[in-house]
């Protein structure tokens, strides 16, 4: 059990490594909060996975492949 959480991690740190990561924070306006990542770093015209998240607009976008 412990291996497989070992690995997971790992797998966890190996994509936000591939990964280009915006986060932008605000603590006077709750609008500007949001987190975008995109995967992989070198494909980022067409990424294989796509997540914006901003909890003030109420938005949760995540689309895997091309979006056509």
């Amino acid at each position: 059990m412990g291996t497989l959480i070992k690995g997971l991690l790992l797998l966890l740190v190996a994509f936000l490594l591939a990964s280009e990561v915006n986060m932008s924070t605000s603590l006077y306006r709750y609008q500007d909060n949001q987190i975008e990542i995109t995967f992989p770093v070198w494909q980022t015209d067409t990424p294989w996975y796509y997540l914006k998240w901003n909890p003030a607009k109420n938005e949760f976008i995540h689309r895997r492949g091309s979006e056509s």
